[in-house]
């Protein structure tokens, strides 16, 4: 299966596995997605509990790719899963003006999170783990800063 790109994750390898931003809904045909299938569903919905998922990708980063800043997009709340997290970093902003997402989008330089004071500037930062997930709601910008080999789903949620 080869990568796709999506806006998103510049440069990293994305692989879409369902979608229902898109008419007709997209669901990938690997035989690896409709065996697991049901049992990630399964999953995702006891982590949050929310009756639709809407989206789900799976991003894996390079040493030249990056993360753009998700949020106000999703249809009312988001989250990564992930599997092999390599030190990598998440910073949330809150989307309050016009000019978060700008704040967000300078997250991205940010090589050493630990040595900033995040509530100062009325933003969380979270280290990643291992097997962990890390959600949020759409009145929020997330910025994923990865490492290489950092590896996740990209889930979204919708109430119906």
């Amino acid at each position: 299966m080869s990568p796709e790109r999506d806006w998103h994750y510049p440069k990293a390898d994305m692989y879409l596995l369902y979608s229902l931003k898109q008419a007709p809904p997209y669901n990938c045909s690997a035989p690896f997605w409709r065996e697991s299938r049901e049992e990630i569903f399964t999953e995702l919905r006891q982590v949050v509990n929310k009756p639709t998922i809407y989206y789900i990708a799976l991003v894996k980063h390079n040493e030249k790719s990056l993360a753009l800043p998700i949020g106000d997009e999703c249809p009312s709340y988001y989250g990564f899963f992930f599997l092999d997290a390599k030190g990598a970093d998440i910073i949330n902003t809150q989307n309050e003006t016009p000019y978060s997402y700008i704040s967000a989008c300078k997250d991205l330089g940010v090589t050493h999170p630990n040595l900033i004071q995040w509530f100062d500037r009325d933003k969380r930062w979270h280290k990643v783990k291992d097997y962990n997930c890390y959600q949020a709601g759409n009145k929020f910008y997330s910025t994923v800063i990865p490492r290489d080999e950092t590896t996740y789903f990209h889930v979204e949620y919708r109430d119906d």
